[in-house]
């Protein structure tokens, strides 16, 4: 759990608060909102755990961060009528990603502030970077109809509006800017690695600042209710480009909203085998799939199993899995707890092979879940699939990501017992005896551990050796008894007192030494532990007065 917190410390230093950015005005104030979110049960859980060691630590700045965090990201959104009196909230897939819940607040220009609560997201499209959002029953916004939409596409030139609230700081303020559409169909590549077409998206110079997001691109219409239509939905920024900001067309947001509030459940089979599909193939061939696998995970696994996956991942992930949560967080905090879990999953379906094979064997259910058996790597694996937002994503994937609180508690109990023992801890004296079977029957040997690094010393009749080491110990608790194998690898002198060396000769020899052995110890007495060791020198460069050392000791763990 140290371990944990520790990169805790950097993490919150790495990560940006989540602002959801990529990116006559007080008319539009009523229907242009400024959209919180906050996160799974789970995911508050573990941080406010986090938080309440910080407090215990006096480290009341980043207890303040955690508070931060755990308040949630914000980003924009405006309202949306259909016609028959039904109120909606359109913004952007990213900024309502992964919520547990959602709420939108509108302010006045004399500070007043409406809030509708609960909100529930009725559809997303990852892809288009949409979603819809309904309003519960019995609440209603203080105007009648939501904005207006322009029916044709926007002309280069054309003066353009930017209405949200981006943030300063970490505080959400009201902006509307103004600028012009500089591309009226701006089409690029994904990524570097990826010569995917993203787009079309309407490139224009309004101010877009982190939080506008999901806030609409308006033009001027008289006729409209609020003096403005909507021309586009404002959704990224270009990095290192000088008023470069894009926004969704109409042409993209319409038909989806269409599709949304008039779905058809006859083809929600039909968009799982598609899913299914698209999964299979990513979790195939000689690659890393977690990032792949992290695309798929829903809220509720994320949520579920973030605690275990997370510091599972701080335990035995490579660098570079770390350091792909990290970047990954820096724009989606909850999208790097995916990366998390989703490496969990990859090292549970490896099965000691670096190629991964994956094949469909059955899928039952109906509705709204489905139970899906995947061969991965010829091991047969259930998981559940839901159909979440619109989106069919995973619920649970085998034991690994399955929301199972007992590996959270087995886990703390395996670390209860360690620090019961002191196993961890990083200082150890010890002494004993040390059988050299090259010279003496018996040797008193001495040893002093100091974190990873430690010196050991053997006394005999005209022999003495000091050799520092760089080493590891293996913390396995079993009930009331702990093991502690180890490992050494060092070097030092060897002094023969019998032997006279010629005056141009070192008046010692030098040696490197490998160590291994086990420790034993018991909650009984904490910190105390016998110890059995085997040591073999290595002549550098000549053949050394002993090669070989059997030792037993007797140790405290501080």
């Amino acid at each position: 759990m140290k371990r944990s917190f520790i990169f805790f410390f950097v993490l919150i230093f790495v990560f940006p608060i989540c602002l959801f950015a990529q990116t006559g005005a007080s008319g539009v104030r009523d229907y242009v909102g400024l959209i919180n979110q906050s996160y799974h049960p789970g995911i508050v859980a573990y941080f406010e755990k986090v938080k309440k060691e910080f407090t215990k630590r006096n480290e009341t700045d980043l207890v303040k961060v955690i508070d931060i965090i755990l308040s949630g990201g914000f980003g924009s959104g405006f309202l949306y009528s259909d016609g028959r009196g039904n109120f909606y909230v359109i913004t952007n897939n990213h900024v309502v990603t992964q919520a547990h819940e959602l709420s939108i607040t509108f302010e006045k220009t004399d500070g007043t502030k409406t809030k509708l609560e609960n909100l529930k997201i009725i559809a997303t499209d990852v892809d288009a970077d949409l979603a819809i959002l309904s309003i519960p029953a019995g609440q209603r916004p203080l105007v009648t109809q939501g904005l207006s939409f322009i029916t044709r596409d926007a002309e280069e030139g054309e003066e353009v509006f930017s209405a949200g609230f981006p943030g300063l700081g970490i505080t959400p303020i009201w902006q509307f800017g103004n600028g012009r559409v500089s591309n009226a169909s701006a089409k690029f590549p994904k990524s570097l690695n990826d010569d995917t077409q993203m787009g079309p998206f309407i490139q224009h110079t309004a101010q877009i600042d982190g939080g506008n997001s999901g806030g609409p691109l308006l033009v001027a219409q008289r006729t409209a209710p609020s003096g403005y239509a909507v021309v586009g939905i404002n959704t990224l920024s270009g990095v290192n480009r000088q008023a470069a900001n894009y926004a969704i067309p109409i042409s993209t947001v319409q038909p989806f909203i269409n599709n949304a509030l008039n779905p058809r459940p006859e083809t929600y089979k039909q968009a799982l085998d598609d899913r299914l599909a698209k999964f299979v193939e990513g979790v195939s061939g000689n690659k890393s799939v977690y990032p792949h696998i992290s695309e798929f995970l829903s809220a509720v696994c994320i949520g579920e199993n973030a605690e275990y996956a997370f510091e599972e991942m701080l335990e035995k992930a490579s660098r570079q899995v770390v350091r792909d949560f990290v970047d990954k967080g820096r724009e989606d905090f909850i999208g790097a707890m995916a990366v998390a879990i989703a490496w969990t999953i990859e090292n549970s379906i490896k099965n000691n092979k670096s190629t991964f094979t994956t094949t469909l064997k059955e899928v039952t259910g109906e509705g709204e879940e489905y139970t899906v058996v995947l061969n991965i790597n010829n091991k047969d694996i259930n998981t559940v699939w839901i159909r979440e937002y619109g989106n069919w994503r995973i619920k649970s994937f085998g034991t690994v990501a399955s929301g199972d609180t007992s590996l959270i508690d087995r886990r703390q109990t395996k670390r209860d017992s360690v620090a019961s023992m002191r196993m961890s801890s990083p200082f150890r004296v010890e002494a004993g005896y040390a059988f050299l079977f090259d010279r003496a029957p018996a040797a008193l040997y001495l040893s002093l551990d100091a974190s990873l690094y430690g010196v050991n010393v053997y006394f005999a009749e005209d022999l003495w050796s000091v050799q520092v080491y760089f080493g590891a110990h293996f913390p396995i608790p079993i009930g009331s008894i702990g093991l502690m194998p180890f490992i050494r690898l060092g070097g030092g002198i060897i002094k023969d007192e019998t032997v006279k060396k010629d005056f141009m000769d070192f008046p010692f020899d030098f040696s490197i030494m490998v160590q291994g052995g086990l420790k034993v110890t018991t909650s009984v007495v904490p910190g105390l532990y016998a110890g059995v060791g085997y040591q073999y020198n290595l002549p550098f460069p000549s053949k050394l007065p002993f090669e070989m050392a059997l030792t037993i000791s007797v140790g405290y763990s501080f």
